[in-house]
């Protein structure tokens, strides 16, 4: 509640009394704070007064939050002129550290208030009175001994999370984006928690099919920033709100709720991607052999995840997704003859009417040129209709290529470690910085997982990559057929390429030359492309 009035009730004079309560987790069927609040009421009978207000700060923990840290609390304790006496269930409701309870005591000794605990020990009513040296020693005993309570509750917790992370079931927290909890008897015949792949009618909240969208997009070197745009233009459920919906019972979405650059990135490079267990700092969890251990079922195989890595890396750089600014279909394969560089893809305005009458238009024509920086004094650049050398091409492939029966090189994958081999010698050093500082049983786990990677390591030296098979088949098709059947000029482009065609322009000489004086057309170093097919199978099987 952000108003005082709220919290605050009428008030006829005499003892003003505030009861607090506070829950680290809350869910609808928890009955704490109504069994705090039953206690409290006793207390309050018992010491007489009026309430004036309440502080319930639910799923906040004392451990993490001073007093001045919870919202509700926090109202009453910057005004202290409101009320005279605070009370709590217990001690470990209002602070788990000696540190918070000095600082509350000091507060309550500099405005004269009363701090009363419902159930002290033994189970009897406790009032601190901070005007006498001894009760703030027993104060601050009882906070020492509400602290190590807090220290060993959290020491169990995160002791049962790691014992479960290690057999492979999903230890609880934040329910990461992509899947859902769910029940599952695991090969050893007892049933554990296991994440599975969440998805929902609606797409806009099917965050598995969501996740493989952004690293579909991230290896077809779309940068983070545009992956964001794609996430807030399709609405998609953040992060957030995947958590509130998987919740017992659902909490309400927050509207507030927002994509940023720093998650996409971080879920993009997650080794949960791959199902693999991850601690909150990043680190991996393993086996005795040091393998991954994994809690969820992967959105992608091993072979996705080396390529994720290497656009990633891309990404990182500045690299990905920036496409060449002198690009266009025929890059590569149309040249200059004097300066042997690209013709880039520019436009002009076209011109109607001759001499002196002669005008530019709004219609746009594209061309094909070279400014003629890099040529000879008194050379001229080049420039020609595109058009007009779409045309000629036409002809000259269907002339000089098309008869030809089609050939192509059909390629039986070989095996590739090289990928498997770079993680696990990250997973070596990785392992070994740990293992440098440890020491007795943790060190003995960490070494044996160390062992177990270097073994794997080393086995797939001895045969990082066998290259692939390839064969000669020759189509039913021709070239021409091929050319013919070509739905744009991209396509067409692929196919000059794979047969070494290279274009040669010259600058016009004379008042508008044909086109065909202007250009020469050259099929690579071998004008048959079947022998052509053959020599590049017998390269590539030479590598």
């Amino acid at each position: 509640m952000a108003d005082g009035e709220l919290r605050q009730a009428p008030h006829w004079g005499g003892l003003r009394v505030v009861g607090a309560k506070r829950l680290s987790r809350f869910t609808d069927a928890t009955t704490s704070p109504e069994v705090q609040e039953e206690m409290i009421i006793g207390a309050q009978r018992r010491v007489g007064g009026e309430f004036v207000g309440w502080a319930t700060d639910l799923d906040i923990s004392a451990l993490k939050t001073t007093p001045w840290e919870r919202p509700e609390l926090a109202y009453w304790l910057e005004r202290p002129e409101l009320w005279d006496v605070l009370i709590w269930q217990r001690m470990d409701r209002a602070v788990r550290s000696m540190a918070d309870m000095a600082d509350l005591g000091r507060y309550a000794r500099k405005h004269r208030k009363r701090l009363i605990f419902a159930s002290g020990p033994g189970g009897d009513m406790l009032e601190l009175d901070f005007a006498s040296p001894m009760s703030e020693l027993i104060m601050l005993i009882l906070a020492f001994a509400a602290q190590m309570e807090g220290q060993t509750i959290m020491e169990r917790t995160q002791g049962a999370a790691a014992h479960l992370e290690s057999l492979g079931r999903w230890a609880g927290g934040p329910v990461p984006y992509g899947w859902a909890p769910g029940r599952k008897v695991f090969e050893d015949g007892k049933e554990g928690w296991w994440l599975f792949k969440h998805t929902d009618e609606d797409p806009t909240r099917s965050t598995s099919a969501i996740r493989l969208g952004m690293i579909a997009r991230a290896l077809t070197g779309k940068n983070y920033t545009e992956i964001l745009r794609w996430l807030e233009e399709m609405s998609a459920i953040t992060p957030w709100n995947h958590r509130a919906l998987l919740a017992t019972p659902p909490r309400e979405l927050d509207p507030e709720s927002s994509w940023n650059v720093t998650v996409v990135r971080d879920m993009l490079q997650s080794a949960l991607n791959r199902g693999h267990t991850v601690k909150r700092d990043g680190t991996l969890v393993r086996d005795d052999d040091g393998a991954p251990i994994l809690q969820a079922e992967p959105l992608i195989d091993d072979a996705t995840s080396y390529e994720l890595k290497e656009a990633l890396k891309l990404l990182e750089n500045g690299l990905a997704g920036k496409p060449r600014s002198d690009g266009h279909d025929l890059l590569g394969i149309l040249e200059c003859s004097i300066c042997e560089r690209n013709l880039v893809k520019s436009w002009t305005s076209e011109t109607k009417g001759k001499g002196k009458n002669r005008v530019r238009t709004d219609v746009r024509v594209d061309i094909f040129r070279c400014n003629g920086k890099y040529h000879p004094e008194g050379v001229p650049g080049i420039s020609m209709k595109a058009v007009e050398v779409f045309e000629w091409l036409d002809g000259q492939f269907l002339a000089h290529i098309g008869p030809f029966r089609r050939t192509q090189v059909i390629t039986t994958p070989g095996v590739d470690h090289r990928p498997e081999i770079e993680e696990l010698q990250s997973d070596v050093n990785e392992l070994s910085a740990r293992l440098a500082r440890l020491r007795g049983p943790a060190a003995d786990a960490v070494e044996k997982q160390l062992a177990g990677r270097s073994n794997r390591l080393e086995e797939l030296r001895e045969t990082p990559f066998v290259p692939a098979s390839q064969k000669l088949v020759e189509l039913d098709e021709t070239w021409g057929d091929a050319w013919r059947a070509a739905p744009d000029w991209a396509t067409k482009a692929g196919l000059m390429r794979s047969v070494g065609v290279r274009v040669e322009a010259l600058p016009a000489e004379g008042w508008r030359p044909d086109i065909s004086t202007r250009l020469s057309f050259h099929a690579g170093q071998h004008v048959d492309p079947v022998q052509d097919a053959l020599d590049d199978a017998a390269h590539q099987a030479s590598l």
